[in-house]
């Protein structure tokens, strides 16, 4: 072969591979079993996707920085969470995104630093992404792909349909250093977003906790104190119309929030003994769940 075509050739194949790679469908999860300890105490510089032991419904992915946790789940997390002003749900475009975010005074690796989604939630995302012909992420068709390899969604027929839609799906980001374009993740915030991201697993899998987190916001709190868990909520974009969802904010902020950057009295607009006291009668009632309640990161069992 003569240099010149051999070259050629060879560039024929890098730009395959870019493209392929830019699609996602080279993009691959590493997969693991782990606890919550093994997870948190887990270092990776690729993406990791847990099974979590405990419970088998649940699915944690570990992400090797913000960015790529953004752009992974920012626009599913806006459809489910956020999106109050649109007159039926839908998929923003990426330039749509991109505004959003702008408009939050965040950025595609501050926007959010966990999620938590179903494979129902996920399923009907990529279904509306399609009807309406938007060109999603790279990192979102790797986890469409995903989803797929693991038998948790099918296509069939041009849609995709959900095999397993109560299976929940996580992530949170790794522990990081400040970097130029994404905010740094300490030890302990990884171990928040962790515990705070399996609370919302807890509510949508553990039947009991979910009827005891449901009683607690009806009869647990005042009214005042249930308006400003919604002004809280409010301030970070959540749809505080959906009582679901505040109850499964509610509860995950309270009692699983280890965090005072993300969660305290100050940030909630109450007195300190007063947060104090929400959280005593949270447990008083003792709470049907599978998570340590009040535990450090380094007194894990």
């Amino acid at each position: 072969m003569r240099l010149p075509q051999f070259v050629k050739s060879v560039l024929l194949l890098i730009g395959l591979i870019v493209t392929l790679l830019e699609s996602g469908h080279l993009h691959a999860y590493e997969v693991k079993d782990g606890d919550l300890k093994t997870i948190f105490h887990a270092k990776s510089d690729v993406s990791v996707a847990w099974r979590y032991t405990p419970n088998s419904e649940i699915w944690i992915l570990d992400m090797p920085g913000l960015e790529l946790l953004g752009r992974t789940f920012n626009r599913v997390t806006q459809l489910k969470e956020q999106q109050y002003t649109e007159p039926y749900p839908r998929v923003l475009t990426s330039e749509e995104l991109a505004k959003y975010i702008v408009a939050a005074n965040r950025t595609f690796a501050s926007f959010a630093a966990g999620h938590d989604l179903r494979v129902s939630d996920l399923v009907q995302f990529f279904n509306l992404a399609d009807r309406d012909k938007v060109e999603l992420f790279p990192e979102e068709y790797a986890l469409r792909d995903f989803l797929n390899e693991q038998g948790l969604i099918k296509e069939w027929r041009g849609f995709h349909q959900s095999q397993k839609p109560h299976t929940v799906i996580l992530s949170i980001p790794q522990v990081q250093d400040r970097r130029a374009n994404e905010p740094g993740v300490t030890s302990n915030a990884r171990y928040a977003i962790l515990l705070h991201e399996l609370a919302h697993a807890e509510f949508h899998t553990n039947a009991a906790y979910n009827k005891y987190c449901r009683a607690f916001w009806a009869d647990g709190l005042s009214e005042r104190q249930k308006e400003a868990f919604k002004r809280f909520l409010a301030s970070m974009r959540y749809s505080v119309e959906d009582e679901d969802l505040l109850i499964n904010e509610m509860h995950a902020y309270l009692m699983f929030t280890p965090d005072a950057g993300s969660f305290s009295a100050a940030r909630l607009g109450i007195p300190e003994s007063e947060l104090a006291a929400m959280r005593a009668a949270f447990l008083k009632g003792r709470p049907p769940v599978r998570l340590p309640i009040g535990v450090k990161a380094g007194d894990l069992p």
